[in-house]
């Protein structure tokens, strides 16, 4: 009964944003989109062909619940598992198991080993409280030192800056871009291709989308340029597509660095 109370509250409050429940309907209508998840890299699931973060953090929360032999409850291992298949089937579910599995844990486990609960405040003394007082006092400044110091701003493996110069100057009309530019597009008024709104695109196009640039449908690629009437494209310099556009007849590459490479049409449609 406590549970059901705790999804239906939880329930209502994840509905009181601008949009209502829209939030939890747009995560429906993008699961919804199927294989064409596969395509797009956060979306995919976890890799364990090399040992990476999460599955270092997994295997010692698994390793640590074997040793000191942790119990739960039924409902929270249902709870923990389901987010643990979230969190392994895409990878941008990994935070989400970092946030929300402590939340089922934490009480349990204190209750269980009351040596790893945190001990109160008022225990720690005053050699404690002085203690945690001037670790206060350093890291503010120091946070305020290191966000004024650092250079903070897109990866520029997705900000092509200089490709969408020469872009600019080529043509002003649609193009072609890969995914992962959809956001530096959008961002400097350029209409995208494709971006991250995914379902908005839907999963057909989408996986129309990844098989062309992957030359997967060669002829299919070719005949995307010409329905959308495509002036020119803005590809990851890895996209097999590229080689192909150097050999196209009415197609000439006008720039190429280490984060993209474009094309522009050399004659009439």
């Amino acid at each position: 009964l406590v549970w059901l109370r705790f999804g239906i509250l939880a329930l209502i409050a994840a509905s009181i944003t601008p949009y209502g429940p829209e939030s939890m309907l747009l995560t429906v209508r993008i699961l919804g989109i199927g294989d064409a998840l596969g395509v797009i890299g956060e979306w995919r699931p976890q890799d364990f062909g090399h040992i990476g973060t999460f599955e270092i953090v997994l295997l010692l929360a698994l390793g640590a619940a074997l040793w000191r032999g942790f119990v739960l409850s039924p409902v929270r291992i249902l709870a923990l598992l389901a987010i643990l298949h979230l969190a392994l089937s895409a990878q941008r579910n990994g935070e989400l198991l970092g946030l929300l599995a402590p939340i089922f844990l934490v009480g349990p486990v204190a209750r269980q080993f009351p040596a790893l609960a945190r001990a109160p405040v008022e225990k720690l003394g005053a050699a404690g409280t002085l203690v945690a007082t001037v670790i206060l006092a350093a890291l503010v400044p120091a946070t305020f030192a290191i966000a004024a110091a650092g250079d903070f701003r897109p990866a520029s493996r997705i900000t092509p800056a200089a490709a969408v110069a020469a872009l600019r100057q080529a043509t002003d009309g649609p193009i072609l871009n890969s995914y992962d530019f959809g956001g530096y597009l959008i961002a400097n008024g350029i209409p995208t291709f494709i971006d991250g709104r995914t379902e908005l695109y839907g999963g057909a196009f989408t996986a129309r989308y990844n098989n062309a640039v992957t030359l997967a449908d060669l002829d299919d690629f070719v005949k995307l340029l010409d329905e959308y009437r495509i002036d020119a494209t803005l590809l990851w310099p890895g996209t097999p597509a590229i080689a192909f556009l150097d050999r196209l007849p009415g197609w000439r590459r006008i720039h190429s660095d280490g984060t993209a490479v474009v094309h522009v049409r050399s004659g009439g449609r």
